[in-house]
């Protein structure tokens, strides 16, 4: 297995994919896709054909797992959320290794039974929260535990998305499915950043309360709009606004943290410049008295330069290329690391907890591993 290429099966063929894919195909001698599978023929004979041709096509994932287990090593898992459980469930039960991409499953629930069957069945999980592996996300990690930032005191994050623009262009609309889903704009897109200030500040969520709301074409429970306050376990606060019903905003991330001596800062620059814009750090380096216009001064923006001749990839592509080769590092090792189901749990226990508040419309306590 050292020196042989990791045998991958593909499960899901739509878009996200081929982000992964890109990153694996940089390496021909450590990963080598030999089967795709999805339930529309079309799409995974046209992902089969990018590859090369070679991946075998199926359409149904327990026939291929079935037809092919003793060829793979491990699965990656694409689709639809309500499908990661018992699709990661079956691939583990013939002792594969799964690098499934988020939201790992749908409840908690869900997650402590993924958990079991890893334990009996020793291949490995790992959940696709790219970003942990970005490298302006890590530039970042180490500014935040650096005294130029100081203690964590407060974080404000807001996620804008036009849901009906998104889901015009879906083959079908399952997106808008509270039960296909596992609800709305937290699960699909809150959860990035979630887990980012999780990854960042290494700590959990313990507590929350929202307010929402569930506006068409939204269905079955899955919020449009979520307004939240959190705490997490050292004391630090946030807010949370996001909506999936913003009919003129671009695809959009707006994020303060504020520390003792320090601040990050983002937001886009300018309707349609990008999903996230530039962060920015600043520090008054500890002084005690800054003075008024020193607010405006010291912030700097944390460049990850474009794509370069040993990695041509854009910035938003590498994570998944970082994310596969630690993959397979932990395959070999049979044991999951960053990503791993056990440091993910707080994620999936957060946004359940936030779906408890927005039924109870009361604060909730944070499940802990």
């Amino acid at each position: 297995m050292n020196s042989t290429p990791l045998r991958i099966a593909l499960l899901g063929a739509g878009s996200i994919v081929r982000a992964h894919t890109e990153g694996m195909l940089r390496h021909p001698d450590l990963f080598r896709i030999t089967a795709v599978c999805d339930t529309n023929v079309l799409a995974a004979e046209r992902l089969a054909a990018e590859l090369g041709g070679g991946p075998v096509v199926h359409t149904d994932y327990v026939t291929m797992l079935d037809r092919q287990a003793g060829e793979l090593d491990a699965v990656l898992i694409t689709l639809p959320h309500w499908l990661h459980f018992p699709v990661a469930s079956a691939a583990l039960e013939r002792g594969l290794s799964v690098l499934l991409e988020k939201p790992a499953v749908c409840s908690v629930s869900e997650f402590r039974e993924l958990q079991r069957l890893e334990e009996k069945h020793g291949g490995i999980v790992q959940v696709g929260q790219n970003q942990r592996f970005g490298t302006e996300e890590n530039l970042i990690k180490t500014w935040l535990a650096s005294p130029a930032f100081g203690d964590p005191r407060l974080f404000n994050v807001d996620i804008y998305q036009n849901i009906e623009g998104y889901s015009a262009n879906q083959p079908e609309g399952w997106i808008l499915d509270g039960k296909k889903a596992g609800g709305g704009i937290v699960i699909s897109v809150a959860i990035h950043i979630l887990d980012l200030l999780r990854y960042w500040f290494d700590d959990d969520f313990t507590e929350v309360h929202a307010l929402g709301r569930f506006d068409e074409p939204l269905i079955n429970g899955a919020e449009s709009t979520v307004a939240a306050t959190l705490r997490m376990g050292r004391g630090m606060l946030g807010t949370l606004n996001c909506s999936y019903a913003v009919k003129r905003c671009p695809y959009s991330q707006r994020s303060l943290i504020f520390g003792t001596h320090g601040t990050l800062y983002q937001h886009v620059e300018k309707p349609g410049g990008g999903y996230a814009g530039v962060y920015h750090t600043s520090t008054d380096g500890g002084k005690p008295s800054p003075q008024w216009g020193m607010m405006y001064e010291g912030f700097e923006p944390v460049i990850v330069p474009d794509g370069t001749e040993e990695n041509p990839l854009p910035p938003w592509k590498r994570p998944f290329e970082a994310q596969w080769l630690h993959f397979r590092e932990a395959v070999l090792a049979r044991k999951a690391r960053e990503n791993s189901l056990v440091r993910n749990f707080n994620t999936i226990a957060v946004i359940d907890a936030l779906g408890r508040s927005l039924r109870s419309g009361r604060s909730e306590t944070v499940e802990q591993s």
